[in-house]
């Protein structure tokens, strides 16, 4: 009963807002009379002092105010962004801190901080658009970038401020809670200090540059009550009042984000069960209703939280054979239980299944039902290639589709052949399949599976250049190992075992670890983008 009428009254009080939200609406023209400088204009030019490079990019008017295109704007400097079109969201990652934005809201998040515009962002033509003024005046104030705008010329200047320390982020855990400091400077162990004094946390780090303004409008959490920041000549002190000393504390930089971490422990055993975590400190009165809570309950829904690792073929089913006898059952193997041991330690909270840890034969369709079954939020499926051209190379990703080209076919019948070695009953359950039905299936995932794909991409190339692997890009094949996932997935093709040079690195440990590591910088990615968008 007390949610109803909670409820009843948000429809009463959306009704009163929506009309008082006209009211800026019809007032705004003068109040900014300096829009009417774009008056008979349609871009602005935009102008990176840093590259040199002018870009124009249109702008539009509505009830007298001038919008901007924040997909434009992102995409002519170059910034990544992850876009969300079913939820109409999008995130910018500028350089040092990140942007999200929603079409028909007026709340834009910059770095988890909330910030209200005069008027909502509005939706055109599949992308999303902000009044340029205030937008432009939030990213002046809260963020690593100065930008002016220059009404006489309708001319938009953006630079950085060079700063290598542009922000911090505070989460709660079972156990503790975590401080990242977001920083684009590599920092050696000597130069990185954290030690308790009178209840304060200080964080300390040699040759860090800040806006201590910002840092000290960090939003609150878990153990952290209070933050303040100095910037000294060579030093900058970051200071954490905390609610109790933790128990132990952890410093360290993180290898794949940059950032600086601080995990503080409060306790040492998570609770193993609803009871005994519903009764840790703090938590709320049974049967509280709270819209609240039930809304970061449905989002919790969708974090990616189980990530389902299958290395291909295994057992009476060897993979490809390829030169000095190395078969890809035992490569893959052993590249999945590195890519297992990376997520487990870097990314507390996503739980890791396999759907073979050992040498064992596992049938095609059994591998997608074991990630279906488990309510796995991505599937990656990890093999290695082969060709009659021994000096065919390079690896690459696959997601599910109708195959372009004759070499994407020639990966597709090598992958699906493992049919060949199950039961003749089981093969059966393939006969009659209409693959186009069974890829409308996986549609809803697409975008998801393609955007992880090209991240996991993008991440091995960068990490195999030195070893002079060649990146030959995302394509896609009807893969019968991933027809049927619920879920964004990806198989990656690791090296030609035909290839004598990647034969010989494919069974090293070194070339192991730099594939696991690339995809898991590249799922990192994409669990940071996809969670930021929910």
């Amino acid at each position: 009963m007390k949610r109803r009428n909670f409820v009843q009254s948000l429809l009463g009080w959306g009704l009163i807002v929506g009309e008082w939200m006209t009211v800026p609406r019809k007032l705004f023209s003068w109040i900014l009379p300096q829009t009417e400088a774009f008056r008979g204009e349609d871009t602005v030019t935009l102008i990176n002092p840093q590259s040199g490079t002018k870009s124009r990019l249109r702008i539009r008017r509505h009830y007298g105010v001038t919008y901007i295109s924040v997909h434009q704007f992102a995409r002519v400097l170059g910034y990544h962004v992850y876009f969300n079109e079913q939820k109409r969201k999008l995130v910018v990652y500028l350089p040092g801190n990140k942007v999200l934005v929603t079409a028909q809201n007026p709340f834009i998040l910059i770095d988890n901080k909330t910030f209200q515009l005069p008027l909502p962002a509005m939706w055109w033509e599949n992308e999303i658009w902000l009044p340029l003024e205030a937008f432009l005046s939030l990213l002046n104030r809260n963020t690593n970038l100065t930008v002016a705008l220059e009404d006489a010329r309708r001319q938009v200047r953006v630079r950085e401020k060079h700063y290598n320390v542009t922000g911090v982020e505070i989460s709660t855990r079972a156990n503790g809670t975590v401080i990242r400091i977001r920083t684009s400077r590599k920092y050696k162990k000597e130069e990185m200090t954290a030690s308790m004094r009178y209840g304060w946390l200080h964080v300390d780090l040699y040759g860090a540059r800040a806006d201590v303004t910002l840092l000290r409008q960090t939003p609150l959490a878990g153990l952290v009550r209070q933050v303040k920041a100095f910037q000294f000549q060579d030093l900058l002190s970051i200071a954490f009042l905390l609610r109790e000393e933790p128990l132990s504390r952890q410093l360290y930089q993180d290898e794949f984000s940059g950032d600086v971490v601080v995990v503080l422990r409060t306790r040492e055993e998570i609770p193993e069960t609803p009871q005994e975590a519903s009764n840790a400190p703090g938590d709320s009165p049974a049967g509280r209703e709270d819209p609240i809570m039930d809304l970061e309950k449905e989002r919790e829904k969708w974090l990616i939280d189980r990530v389902v690792i299958d290395p291909g073929h295994g057992g009476k089913d060897p993979g490809a054979i390829g030169v000095g006898n190395v078969k890809e059952k035992d490569v893959v193997l052993a590249i999945a239980l590195r890519l297992g041991r990376l997520i487990e330690k870097k990314m507390p909270g996503v739980e890791v299944v396999f759907t073979r840890k050992d040498d064992r034969f596992i049938k095609l369709k059994e591998r997608t039902r074991i990630a279906n079954r488990m309510r796995a939020k991505v599937f990656i499926s990890i093999h290695a290639n082969w060709s009659p051209n021994k000096r065919t190379n390079g690896f690459e990703t696959y997601i599910v589709g109708p195959e372009k080209g004759e070499r994407a076919a020639e990966v597709v019948l090598k992958e699906n052949s493992v049919i060949e070695f199950e039961e003749e009953g089981d093969r059966k359950e393939y006969e009659g399949i209409n693959f186009i039905l069974a890829q409308m299936a996986q549609s809803a995932f697409m975008r998801h599976s393609e955007y992880l794909a090209s991240l996991v991409q993008e991440e091995m190339e960068r990490r195999l250049r030195s070893l002079k692997m060649k990146g030959r890009g995302v394509k896609q094949g009807p893969f019968w190992v991933m027809v049927g996932a619920t879920m964004p997935s990806i198989l990656i093709e690791t090296g030609f075992l035909s290839n004598p040079y990647e034969a010989r690195v494919l069974r090293t440990k070194r070339y192991q670890q730099k594939i696991a590591e690339g995809i898991f910088a590249g799922l990192q990615r994409f669990k940071k983008d996809y969670e930021s968008s929910i």
